[in-house]
């Protein structure tokens, strides 16, 4: 898509080509959207485990300044010793290590969303072309990167200036307190500058998430040719379409002669149509069409119908209007109601060899 002028590229990217552009790797990165949540969730970290954390710290420097040696230093104890605080401290900083890689994963996921790309991997001389170099330090994803780093400049400067004008005399009074207490004092308002720095970040790192998928979709844009291009490619030629809907129907068909057997009567004009009728009075408001055809569906239907003992009515006329008038899984016409009704009282007549006059 590079090579089109941009001005070609009016039409918004399909289904298809997005899919395409994620395969190859192409996908919205914000650099931002990371690491403002590794600021923010370390500094949660930090609010859930700094105690944990200061009282650790405080207790090694105690044991340091109170540390005796053993008589004999051996390399075996040095060793031991080592691990044994290697150990402790990796547990103590577990959790904002963890916090840190949940940031930088979930951040990236955020933005693009999951894409295995190995293609994304592969090496390509172009990435190394001094001269594509040269165009993109002065393209608009460089501009914006400029415009990002100047404005969280600016936001870190600004909240420094306010946060601090208010709290000099604070600050001052620091020296005058415990060294514990100048400690304490000062991890509280390390924090508190900390959490606006970061509700700044997450502001600046939201808007250029929103401006690098504005960006990537627009970068993505197609001209009308390609869109027609890629249609042709994807849609089914015209006999692969008749072809298929050839298939539909004569899977319909076997699915309507499989209920014939089902049917009470078959209504036929003896050559061209045959309609074959089903009634439950408990279950029907009127008789059904089971399955209609004519000519060759409709030797179709009677010799299914012979088959399975299905009795077999010549009424051309009335086989004619239900043919005409009813669909398949529908009831008959209301108009038709007394002409079939007749029709399957001769049918229970005959079937349970009642007197022709009794109702």
């Amino acid at each position: 898509m590079a090579d089109k002028p941009a001005s070609d590229r009016t039409e918004k990217p399909t289904p298809e080509r997005l899919k395409k552009a994620r395969r190859e790797g192409q996908i919205a990165q914000s650099r931002e959207i990371p690491s403002a949540l590794m600021v923010v969730t370390l500094l949660l970290a930090l609010g859930l485990c700094g105690t944990a954390v200061y009282r650790w710290l405080a207790n090694q420097i105690r044991q340091g300044l109170a540390f005796h040696a053993p008589g004999t230093v051996s390399h075996e104890w040095a060793s031991g010793l080592l691990r044994a605080k290697g150990t402790e401290w990796l547990v103590t900083i577990a959790p904002f290590l963890a916090a840190a890689v949940a940031a930088s994963v979930f951040g990236s996921l955020l933005v693009g969303g999951w894409a295995f790309s190995p293609k994304a991997v592969q090496f390509k001389l172009e990435r190394i072309n001094p001269v594509k170099g040269l165009k993109n330090l002065f393209s608009l994803r460089s501009l914006v990167t400029l415009v990002v780093c100047i404005a969280k400049l600016v936001a870190l400067v600004t909240i420094l200036y306010f946060f601090l004008r208010g709290r000099m005399a604070a600050v001052m009074k620091l020296q005058w307190s415990s060294p514990e207490g100048a400690l304490i004092g000062m991890s509280r308002l390390v924090f508190q500058l900390a959490a606006r720095v970061a509700i700044a970040l997450g502001v600046i790192a939201v808007m250029d998430m929103l401006f690098q998928k504005w960006k990537h979709r627009r970068d993505l844009r197609m001209t009308r040719q390609e869109v027609k291009e890629e249609r042709r490619q994807y849609e089914a030629s015209p006999e692969v379409r008749s072809r298929v809907r050839r298939m539909q129907i004569e899977m319909a068909r076997k699915r309507m002669l499989e209920e014939v057997p089902r049917a009470d009567v078959v209504i036929a004009n003896p050559t061209h149509v045959a309609v074959a009728l089903k009634y439950d009075s408990e279950a029907m408001v009127a008789p059904e069409v089971l399955a209609k055809g004519g000519d060759f569906l409709c030797e179709k239907i009677k010799e299914i119908a012979r088959a399975n003992g299905v009795p077999i009515i010549h009424r051309p006329e009335l086989a004619r209007a239900l043919y005409a008038g009813a669909d398949v899984g529908q009831g008959i016409p209301e108009m038709l109601f007394v002409a079939v009704a007749e029709v399957l009282a001769m049918i229970y007549r005959t079937k349970h060899q009642l007197p022709k006059g009794r109702p």
